[in-house]
């Protein structure tokens, strides 16, 4: 049995070599490409689509196929099927040695990156020994609900001049893809609104002049940019309890002191113990 790897791109069609899997080099060690299994006789794929990264599309092409060609489209928001823009253009060719068999099975890096929220379509055009043609259609679609993870760190601060441990939420405004490399990241997959709470007492002694907003927990508002997968650098304000500066009043108000973070991702800590 065999598998053959066809280039995705946006550039000129391209033919990718048969190679038999016994006897194919061992993989660099990378880490993994995710896979998605496409039913070409359902018009559907196993999973939703990732985006950010390249990945590989894997399926059964018809029996008797000689060459097969691949091209995806982005399906705009009206659903509007008639005027599809196909990449690439002209198609990603994959060709075996012999016409395919129903055990055969092919494999598709698509190396341009698929954008979060959005729905595709992929074409593939098979075509046999004596020219006939076979055209499938998959659709899919990308993630699109925002996202959110949860950082534990320490902050510093500044008009009280004490440090705290504290654990926050961070939303973002778009899905995001923690696969994905950083490099040339936009400011939309690194920007995010963190609320927590500190899980170290701010209070001073005997809370003289300020305590603690709820209980020994005090509230962090402000948002975190993201410097590394996993390191975050964040800023934004602390809130919690102030003693009047007139000892006749005994009752506390709500009071808030600028504060800077670091904080590690708590997902990305639980990837690496496994």
């Amino acid at each position: 049995m065999w598998i053959a790897a066809v280039l995705l791109t946006g550039a000129a069609p391209s033919v990718a070599n048969t190679q038999n899997i016994d006897s194919a080099a061992p993989p660099a060690a990378t880490s993994p490409i995710a896979r998605v299994a496409v039913d070409l006789a359902a018009g559907a794929f196993d999973r939703v689509l990732p985006f950010d990264i390249p990945f590989f599309i894997t399926g059964r092409p018809p029996v008797g196929t000689t060459n097969l060609d691949v091209q995806f489209a982005a399906v705009p928001a009206s659903g509007d099927l008639s005027a599809l823009i196909w990449l690439p253009q002209g198609g990603a060719r994959w060709q075996p040695d012999a016409p395919s068999t129903a055990d055969d099975t092919f494999l598709v890096l698509v190396n341009a990156l698929l954008k979060p929220g959005h729905a595709y379509r992929v074409r593939f055009v098979a075509r046999g020994e004596r020219s006939e043609t076979v055209t499938k259609f998959a659709d899919g679609r990308t993630a699109w609900k925002n996202y959110a993870s949860v950082d534990a760190g320490v902050l510093f601060a500044g008009d009280i001049s004490i440090g705290a441990l504290y654990v926050g939420t961070n939303i973002y405004f778009r899905p995001i893809n923690k696969d994905a490399p950083l490099n040339g990241a936009g400011l939309s997959r690194r920007l995010a609104l963190t609320v927590g709470l500190t899980i170290s007492s701010i209070a001073d002694e005997n809370n003289r002049t300020r305590s603690d907003l709820f209980w020994h927990q005090s509230l962090v508002l402000g948002a975190g940019y993201r410097v590394t997968s996993s390191l975050r650098g964040g800023a934004g304000v602390l809130v919690f309890q102030q003693a009047d500066p007139n000892p006749l009043v005994t009752q506390k108000s709500a009071a808030a002191t600028w504060y800077a973070s670091f904080s590690l991702d708590l997902d990305i800590l639980r990837g690496v113990s496994r």
